[in-house]
C-alpha cells in the first residue's frame, strides 16, 4: 500500500480478556476499575440466556441494576429510561452484554448522563458533499465493560448510534466511550443461533473492507483489517458448518475485535451509512442490512479508482485467486451464499417504496465523510439500493 502523507492514530485504553471461563474473572476486573455499582444491560434473548446467568453470579457481591429488552438499534427511549436507571442507582460503570444495541446504548447513556441536554445536540452531522461537524463533548464518561456474543466489533468503539421514533439514527462519537474492559469467553456467544451470529460476522468484515479503502485509514488499520478478513473467510464457514464450535466462534469473534480496532481509526462509509438508514426507516436488522449491502457498497465504490486498487489488494485476504476488484467483490457474494445469510432487500420486507427515503437519510450519515468516492446527492445512493432491493 502507499503511504498517506499524514495520519493519526488513536489507541483506546481498553484491556482485552480473552478465553473460556473469562467471564468468572469479571469480580477483579471490576475491582481493578474501581467499579462496585455497575448497570446490566442486555437484550431479551440475551437476558435469557446462560451468558447473562453467569455474569450476574460473577458479579454477586456487587450492587447490581439491570435493564434487560434492549431492542435492536437502542431506541431513544429506552436509552432514556437507562440514563435515568443509572442516575437512581449511582452507577458507576456499565456492563454491556450481548450484541451492539446493549453496548450502543451503553455508550449512549454514558455521553447523556455526562453531557446533558438533550441526546440529539451531541450526535455528529454530515454536510454533503464534504463537511463533517462533530460537537466536543469533553466530560468524562461512566466506564463500559463489554461481554459481546456477536459480531458488531461495537465494544471496542467509541462511536454508537440511536433509533428515533421518527425513523432516523443519531449517530454519537466520542474515544471515552471506548470499553474499558472487553471480555471475550467463546461459550457465551454459543446460545447465539448461527444465523443471527453469521449475519453480525458480514458487519465485521464489512468494518474491514470499508476501513481498508477508507480515507482516513492508516497503516495500522489496513494491517488490522488484512488480517480480520482472513479470519472471518475461514471462521464464517466454519461457524455455518459446525454452529456449536467454540473453536470456530472464538475465531470469528477476535476477528470482530480487531475489525472494531479498525473502525475506531478508519471509520466507515457508505455502506454503515445506508445499513444504518435502513434499520432506522425500514426496521432492517443490523445484521441482516450488512449481509445484503455489502457487495453492492464495494460495486458503488469500485468506480473510484483509488478505491478500485485497494479492493485488489484485498482480494487475496479474502481468499480469491487473482488480485482484482472483480474478485474481491466475487468472493464477498461467494460467502454469503456459503454461510446463508440474505442476499435482497425484498426478502427482509422492505418495501420497494421506501429506497427513495432511505436513500436521502443516507445523505445525512457521517460515513460519506469517510467513504473514498464522493457522493453527490441520493439519486446516485439510489440505483444501489434498488440492486440490492
Amino acid at each position: 500500500m502507499i503511504l498517506p502523507k499524514h495520519f493519526s492514530h488513536r489507541s483506546p485504553p481498553s484491556k482485552l480478556i480473552f478465553g473460556e471461563g473469562a467471564i468468572d474473572r469479571l469480580a477483579g476486573e471490576l475491582e481493578e476499575l474501581g467499579i462496585k455499582r455497575p448497570v446490566l444491560v442486555a437484550g431479551t434473548r440475551t437476558a435469557a440466556a446462560r451468558v447473562f446467568a453467569r455474569t450476574l453470579a460473577a458479579l454477586s457481591g456487587l450492587a447490581i441494576a439491570q435493564q434487560t429488552g434492549m431492542p435492536e438499534h437502542s431506541p431513544i427511549e429506552h436509552v432514556r429510561q437507562l440514563r435515568d436507571l443509572a442516575r437512581s442507582h449511582g452507577a458507576d460503570g456499565f456492563v454491556a452484554i450481548g450484541g451492539g444495541s446493549a453496548s450502543d446504548a451503553c455508550k449512549a447513556a454514558a455521553l447523556w448522563m455526562a453531557e446533558g441536554g438533550e441526546l440529539e445536540q451531541h450526535g455528529s452531522r454530515f454536510v454533503p458533499p464534504d463537511q463533517f461537524h462533530a460537537p466536543p463533548v469533553p466530560a468524562p464518561k461512566l466506564p463500559i465493560i463489554a461481554i459481546p456474543t456477536t459480531l458488531s466489533g461495537a465494544e471496542v468503539t467509541g462511536g454508537g448510534s440511536v433509533r428515533t421514533p421518527d425513523g432516523r439514527k443519531i449517530v454519537l462519537v466520542d474515544p471515552k466511550l471506548c470499553a474499558r474492559l472487553v471480555v471475550i469467553d467463546p461459550t457465551a456467544s454459543l446460545e447465539v443461533p448461527a444465523p443471527i451470529f453469521l449475519a453480525s460476522g458480514m458487519n465485521g468484515l464489512a468494518h474491514c473492507i470499508e476501513g481498508y479503502y477508507s480515507r482516513v485509514r492508516t497503516p495500522i488499520t489496513s494491517a488490522l483489517a488484512l488480517e480480520a478478513m482472513r479470519m472471518f473467510m475461514e471462521a464464517l464457514p466454519a461457524v455455518a458448518r459446525d454452529p456449536g464450535s467454540a473453536q470456530a466462534r472464538s475465531q470469528a469473534l477476535v476477528a470482530a475485535h480487531l475489525g472494531g480496532q479498525v473502525l475506531v481509526n478508519a471509520r466507515s462509509g457508505i455502506h454503515h451509512a445506508t445499513c444504518h438508514c435502513l434499520g432506522a426507516a425500514a426496521g432492517v436488522s443490523h445484521g441482516d442490512a450488512n449481509s445484503i449491502m455489502l457487495p453492492h457498497a464495494m460495486e458503488f465504490n469500485r468506480a473510484d479508482p483509488a478505491a478500485q486498487a485497494d479492493l485488489a489488494e484485498c482480494a487475496a485476504a479474502l481468499g480469491a485467486r487473482e488480485s482484482s476488484a472483480d474478485a474481491a467483490i466475487e468472493r464477498v457474494r461467494w460467502l454469503q451464499h456459503e454461510i446463508g445469510v440474505p442476499t435482497r432487500l425484498r426478502d427482509r420486507g422492505v418495501p420497494r417504496a421506501v429506497l427513495a427515503q432511505v436513500a436521502a437519510g443516507v445523505m445525512a450519515e457521517k460515513g460519506l465523510y469517510f467513504n473514498p468516492r464522493r457522493v453527490a446527492g441520493a439519486q446516485d445512493v439510489l440505483p444501489m439500493l434498488e440492486a440490492a432491493w
